[in-house]
Order: C-alpha cells, then sequence, then structure tokens
C-alpha cells in the first residue's frame, strides 16, 4: 500500500508561499544521514522537517514517494519505521507549528519547513 499524507488547508497555506516551480518536498527524518540533514537524533526524539530542495539537486536518499494532496514527497525508506499509510500534517494555530501525525497519535509536534536549494 502506498503511503499518503493529507495536508490541511492552513499547512498548505504555510508551505505553499515557500514553493518554486522547480521544488521537490522532501519528508526528511532527521537522523544526520545524506546532505540535508544536519543534527541527528536528539535525546532519541523522533524529529521530520520538511526540506525543499530544487528538483535539479539529488535525492538519492530518498528513495520512497509519499502521495500528498499538494505535490509528491520523499522519505528515505528505512524512516518509514515511524510512518504509517495514512497521514495529517496540520497547522497547531497557537504556535504556528507543523505536526505530523496518524490514527495512532502526534508523530513529530514541530516539523520545520527548511529550504536547501541551491
Amino acid at each position: 500500500m502506498t503511503r499518503h499524507l493529507t495536508l490541511s488547508p492552513e499547512a498548505i497555506a504555510k508551505i505553499k508561499p515557500q514553493l518554486t516551480e522547480h521544488a521537490r518536498i522532501l519528508l526528511s527524518y532527521d537522523d544526520g544521514v545524506g546532505p540535508y540533514s544536519h543534527h541527528g537524533l536528539v535525546a532519541l526524539q523522533v524529529s521530520f522537517q520538511l526540506v525543499l530542495i530544487n528538483d535539479s539537486q539529488p535525492y538519492d536518499d530518498y528513495d520512497e514517494e509519499i502521495e500528498t494532496n499538494l505535490q509528491p514527497m520523499y522519505i528515505k525508506s528505512y524512516s518509514g519505521r515511524f510512518l504509517s499509510d495514512q497521514m495529517t500534517l496540520k497547522l497547531q494555530p497557537k504556535y504556528q507549528t507543523l505536526v505530523l501525525a496518524d490514527e495512532g497519535g502526534e508523530i513529530d509536534q514541530n516539523v520545520e519547513v527548511v529550504s536547501e536549494r541551491n
């Protein structure tokens, strides 16, 4: 089964202004592996970022595609152990943070949007 991520209208409104015509979105597990993950595990917390790159930049580590209602996103397939087949990304209105969740609860309460475009 293909993974699917549904973004709320508010989450789309937060992300869309940062997208360009040739942007690719990586739902990056921040484990310190690969050119777009700089921090690694902090206190063994599960941490994801939306990394924006140009479609001409390499993304070999991101070998699994996730369907979304915005545009396809890509993950490192091994990070799928933290993700389910049906997920949501919503805006937390008080703090304006993005929350990644599934039917079991919150996966990450503070998904940052990071530009790594060159």
